[in-house]
């Protein structure tokens, strides 16, 4: 039986741990929250737990459908036919069926039949189609697919609010990944997209993992930060917490990069630097709860220089929330480093500001509709997959004997969704697993 340290309570985090203790083996797992989940973890707002990130399932999110049905949740799952939105040149649009497309008049007749070509093409090729265009700048591969004004209108605004400075570096194949992922929740060209929730949220899935993972003997530290791994003669020794060491046979990382690398003593020097290659960019999310619906659309896209958001997710144009009595929920998010000024505005003043770009999508909008907010912040949110970004990506497994690393950054070219960290935190429990019996 191997003794087992999992760093880090957010959803791979607790997959790895399930998934050993599953299989036998000891595992504690550390969490420096109160709360489990990280990104995908809850809060209560007016007595009622909601997320701090806006999530939804696709239909081809096989890891977390599957981890549905193992866990007896399948019937907490509902799949809703959702609406998207687009806000461009001060006017909102529809613009997620094919019909919206065809009636977009910032498009030509030769832009819309391009940009629906192009999406069915996406959407057809294998899983691996990204591979022939990771070396290709964004950029270059959107204007030459779906071409200029399609980029100007749609795709520039969404990469510049999302990667901010690091948007020119920016593979190709990350959007590739994204276009594909969400062309499969249609099984029909001329079907509306269907997006999934469940019920209660991403609590509901958080809880039950824990669940299961205390009934195999696992034990969970909340609330407990891990200060130091130890490494001696390039094998783990253990880690260090509560000012004391202590002996793990293991030890999985499931924390962003530069907190990891913080508490790595004794690694080699060209392993810190491999991995500090790595770049993120941090988020802060404003969530609203209001009175009054703002939007038909559970997303908006922006499209406007006035409005710095990456998009208005009105989450209960999705999931009703029916706990919050009809009231709408909505979430604005914002990508920057974590060194800019604006990251570090006060609550107050970011709900300010936001609340600005609302009355421009809905002139009827007014801060009397405003019955709560809560603002979650997160340094590290999203990594920068750079062009060629397969050839220095870390691996789960280091250098170091028994010690292993995941990072979001690892589902490249995918994006991190919940679906996307339970196959990491089950692809890190099977290295651990294949190890144990090379080993004998």
């Amino acid at each position: 039986m191997l003794k087992v340290a999992v760093i880090g309570g957010g959803v791979a985090g607790l997959t790895a741990a399930y998934e050993l203790s599953k299989a036998g083996q000891d595992v504690v797992l550390f969490e420096k929250e109160e709360e489990l989940g990280g990104l995908a973890s809850s809060f209560p707002l007016s007595g009622h737990y909601i997320e701090r990130y806006y999530h939804f399932i696709c239909l081809n999110d096989s890891d977390l459908l599957d981890m549905l049905r193992e866990l007896g949740l399948d019937s907490r799952l509902r799949w809703v036919k959702t609406r998207m939105g687009l806000y461009y040149n001060e006017r909102l649009y529809s613009f997620g069926a094919p019909l919206d497309l065809l009636t977009f008049a910032p498009f030509s007749l030769v832009d819309r039949f391009r940009f629906g070509l192009m999406i069915m093409y996406t959407k057809s090729q294998r899983r691996d189609g990204w591979k022939s265009i990771e070396d290709v700048p964004v950029s270059q591969w959107l204007v030459g697919r779906f071409g200029q004004r399609s980029y100007e209108v749609i795709h520039e605004p969404l990469i510049r609010l999302k990667f901010g400075l690091y948007a020119a570096q920016l593979s190709a194949a990350w959007m590739w990944a994204r276009i594909h992922r969400l062309g499969k929740s249609r099984t029909k060209i001329t079907q509306q997209e269907k997006l999934g929730y469940i019920e209660g949220g991403t609590k509901t899935l958080i809880e039950a993992l824990e669940r299961r993972f205390l009934q195999n003997g696992g034990r969970a530290f909340r609330g407990v930060a891990v200060q130091a791994i130890e490494v001696r003669e390039a094998e783990v020794a253990g880690i260090s917490y509560n000012g004391q060491r202590h002996a793990f046979d293991v030890v999985i990382s499931t924390i962003p990069i530069p907190a990891f690398a913080a508490m790595l003593n004794g690694a080699s020097p060209e392993y810190l630097q491999k991995i500090a290659r790595v770049d993120s960019i941090g988020v802060m999310c404003v969530l609203l709860r209001l009175n009054k619906s703002l939007t038909p659309y559970f997303w908006t896209n922006i499209s406007d220089p006035a409005i710095s958001l990456a998009g208005v997710i009105e989450y209960t144009n999705l999931n009703p929330c029916s706990h919050f009595g009809g009231d709408s929920i909505i979430y604005l998010p914002q990508y920057l480093p974590s060194t800019d000024e604006r990251y570090t505005l006060a609550d107050e003043k970011l709900l300010e500001e936001y609340t600005g770009y609302l009355k421009r999508i809905n002139p009827d909008f007014s801060q009397d509709w405003i019955r709560g907010y809560h603002v979650s912040r997160d340094e590290y949110a999203q990594p920068v997959c750079e062009v060629g970004f397969s050839k220095y990506k870390p691996g789960i497994e280091t250098p170091v004997k028994g010690l292993y690393l995941t990072d979001s950054c690892q589902l490249y070219p995918d994006d991190r969704t919940v679906s996307n960290s339970i196959g990491l935190g089950k692809r890190v429990a099977q290295l651990v697993l294949d190890s144990k019996r090379v080993e004998g």
